[in-house]
């Protein structure tokens, strides 16, 4: 795990806009619409339904004084166990690193059908890629895992632990599918922990309903439904949510998700250009 911990520092391009008012503060999604973030994204089109079958991309944006840009992608994929008792939750997640070297995590999870998505047994992939694309076989880690009466049972190569979580907890990306899933009326906060990227435990987190905005995506205006994400060990996260309960906008601190169809296509294009997050901004 620590391993995982490890190989997941994040890098973008020096950024040359020092004067930029949003540089060093959390992002929002006004401050997202001002670097241009929202202009020129692929839109999912149409039904969505939070409960059934479904697959959504999200480019990953990192602003600070030492990067801006599009620094990677998100995905998840989704899909309800035919017995109606659990849904597996694919996840793909690539973020830039030094020197154009890229993280790439895969997880494969099966998680309850209960409101928090909550992992029972997960396969995780963590790699680092070269500039090349050729994967960097010493920087490779795969585990297994299985949650029975409160303990996690992992497999990592040949070594075997345990460790104890609470009754209620879920992970970073089951969020992503929790709060699509939440009603925008008489929404009752949910209370668990937090095992972020199925690793790192944190303990006292709350995931409830906030209040609604208007949102330029794409040149098109539509109003968004806010949740809050708050607790130990992370920066605060804001969910913002379409009329149909896709996840359209997440931020938190200098960190921000993007919903875009074309994210994957646009971050693997970025990297055969030989870009990084941020190059070609103007100071």
């Amino acid at each position: 795990m620590k391993a995982r911990e490890k190989n997941a520092k994040s890098y973008g391009a020096r950024s040359k806009t020092a004067q930029d008012s949003t540089l060093g503060r959390p992002l929002t999604v006004d401050a997202l619409r001002e670097l241009g973030a929202l202009s020129n994204i692929g839109l999912p089109g149409g039904p969505f339904d939070p409960n059934g079958a479904w697959e959504q991309t999200w480019q990953i944006w990192l602003v600070s004084f030492s990067w801006k840009g599009m620094a990677g992608y998100l995905s998840l994929k989704r899909a309800p166990a035919q017995n109606g008792e659990a849904i597996v939750l694919n996840v793909e997640m690539a973020v830039m690193q030094t020197a154009r070297s890229v993280h790439v995590t895969r997880a494969d999870t099966l998680c309850a059908a209960d409101p928090l998505a909550s992992p029972r047994s997960w396969r995780i992939e963590s790699e680092i890629r070269s500039p090349d694309g050729k994967a960097i076989e010493v920087a490779r880690v795969e585990e297994k895992a299985e949650v029975k009466d409160g303990v996690i049972e992992v497999a990592a190569g040949q070594k075997t632990f345990t460790r104890k979580v609470p009754k209620t907890f879920t992970s970073n990306w089951s969020v992503f599918d929790a709060v699509q899933r939440l009603p925008f009326a008489n929404s009752k906060p949910l209370e668990f922990a937090l095992l972020e990227d199925l690793d790192l435990l944190k303990e006292g987190h709350r995931l409830s309903r906030w209040k609604d905005r208007a949102a330029v995506l794409s040149g098109k205006e539509i109003a968004v439904h806010g949740f809050q994400h708050i607790g130990a060990g992370i920066l605060p996260y804001q969910y913002w949510l379409d009329e149909q309960h896709r996840l359209v906008v997440a931020l938190s601190g200098i960190r921000a998700y993007i919903v875009d169809a074309d994210a994957k296509n646009r971050f693997d294009q970025s990297l055969r250009q030989g870009s990084q997050p941020g190059k070609g901004t103007k100071a």
